[in-house]
């Protein structure tokens, strides 16, 4: 394993940003990956929520051979994450029975759960990011951009066909909930835009049906992507949409 020191050297990360977010236990799974080759350097903060940071990182020699540039590392903060609106969302989940409601246990299982939601969807063929590994709350997704640059938000540069990227999100969300899950918070800013294709990500709070809000959240989310996509003329009745992605 590297040395602290070394590691620092590799995590070209303002001193502010690298206060908030690198404690030992971060720099000790970064450590890991650099010494497996995985990752070479961490290199800029991509975006920053609620929760957790999200960065790019240069892929080391073993990265690449598995066909990767870059990847991208979610973060999620322990002391700063609001834990309370992370345990509506554990809670009920069959999948994490007996997580406890202490903010370290909660962050944690959280990181867990975006994975495992991760690779059921892109096992079943949803658009979203491949996961690669995680550990305690660092996740390693695949990098979804372009010449190294991030992918843009759909908030910000809208649907290049509106009908088409509409039609391929319902039938992401439909074979998500084929597949026991439901996002539980689509939108606009949950979505990437590369080469026409719409990116599903934030997906830690992804429940499953079984979860006793699974069908509310559910609505909810239909009702985002219908008064997103309405704006750009498509006609949208709300309950026949539900009704197709139940079907």
């Amino acid at each position: 394993m590297f040395p602290y020191e070394k590691i620092r050297e590799r995590i070209k990360i303002e001193r502010k940003i690298e206060a908030e977010i690198f404690d030992k236990n971060v720099l000790l799974t970064l450590g890991y990956l650099m010494n497996k080759k995985f990752i070479d350097t961490v290199d800029f903060p991509v975006s920053k929520g609620k929760e957790a940071y999200v960065f790019r990182a240069t892929a080391g020699s073993r990265g690449k051979e598995l066909g990767y540039d870059y990847f991208a590392i979610k973060i999620y903060m322990i002391e700063t994450s609001p834990f309370r609106h992370m345990y509506n969302y554990i809670h009920g989940d069959p999948r994490f029975k007996g997580v406890k409601k202490k903010k370290k246990d909660l962050v944690l299982a959280w990181t867990k759960k975006e994975f495992r939601n991760l690779t059921i969807c892109h096992e079943a063929g949803v658009h979203v990011p491949k996961p690669i590994f995680f550990k305690n709350n660092v996740l390693v997704m695949e990098y979804i951009g372009r010449d190294g640059d991030p992918a843009p938000l759909l908030k910000d540069v809208g649907p290049s066909d509106p009908k088409k990227n509409f039609r391929q999100l319902v039938s992401d969300i439909k074979i998500m909930y084929k597949n026991n899950i439901v996002h539980a918070d689509i939108s606009e800013f949950n979505i990437l835009v590369k080469n026409g294709t719409l990116f599903i990500i934030d997906i830690g709070q992804g429940v499953s049906r079984s979860h006793p809000k699974a069908e509310e959240f559910l609505a909810r989310d239909i009702n985002n992507v219908a008064r997103y996509f309405k704006k750009y003329g498509l006609s949208i009745d709300e309950d026949e949409l539900l009704d197709e992605i139940r079907s």
